[in-house]
């Protein structure tokens, strides 16, 4: 899930930016929110949603990755 639009997306991968990605999996746990606030915000559903950046952190994406308990982040491709 992620708050970007198909337009949005399409421009970061065409400038090579790595997007991440949450997927349906999401449990609302808000780990992803505690470690990486600027790229993670619940959403109105409470699950976890990417926000529109113009690059994503890596190491602090990578550690939000690490830290959700369903694996429901990971790298869009």
């Amino acid at each position: 899930m992620t708050l970007l639009s198909d337009e949005q997306l399409k421009k970061l991968r065409t400038a090579g930016v790595q997007v991440p990605w949450v997927n349906e999996d999401c449990i609302w746990c808000s780990a992803c929110v505690a470690i990486a606030p600027e790229v993670f915000e619940l959403n109105d559903e409470g699950k976890s949603e990417v926000v529109e950046l113009g690059t994503y952190d890596e190491s602090e994406v990578n550690d939000a990755i690490s830290a959700c308990p369903v694996d429901a982040i990971y790298w869009e491709k």
